[in-house]
């Protein structure tokens, strides 16, 4: 094996190692199936996120209809209160291959970064991949902000 098969080789054994697969609560999937969703760093629930850090999110899902375009929206659960996080880019085909035929699997990948100003708090992450107003995958998730 020549040092460059050697380098890809053990680059995807260590993002394997790395990927923690997350067990998460669907909140309203319709027009995909969620298989799995990674989130790294999470090892352990309440998925601590560490301000100042970027925390990636991979989610698998079959496509239940054809898919063209989608918009990623991400919101914290405040006692209730949906507050927005930032998304520098909410196109979610910038970090997925669209479109997507129907009963087609999809990999979308992305991060978000944790502000320092965000409060140390425990809270409901809700992660949406949206077609227009309906859900392609939806989850919500614990979280501890932490420093």
């Amino acid at each position: 094996m020549n040092s460059v098969s050697a380098l890809c080789v053990a680059a995807v054994l260590i993002s394997l190692t790395h990927a923690e697969v997350v067990p998460v609560k669907d909140c309203g999937s319709k027009l995909g199936t969620t298989t799995q969703v990674d989130i790294t760093p999470c090892p352990s629930i309440p998925c601590p996120f560490k301000r100042n850090t970027n925390v990636s999110v991979t989610i698998n899902f079959n496509a239940n209809y054809a898919i063209t375009s989608a918009q990623t929206s991400v919101h914290g659960d405040i006692a209730g209160v949906l507050v927005p996080f930032p998304i520098p880019d909410s196109d979610a085909c910038h970090f997925m291959t669209c479109p997507i035929s129907q009963g087609s699997s999809a990999v979308y990948k992305n991060a978000i970064f944790v502000q320092q100003a965000y409060p140390k708090i425990t809270l409901i992450v809700k992660w949406e991949l949206l077609s227009g107003s309906d859900d392609i995958t939806c989850f919500t998730v614990p979280v501890t902000i932490t420093d």
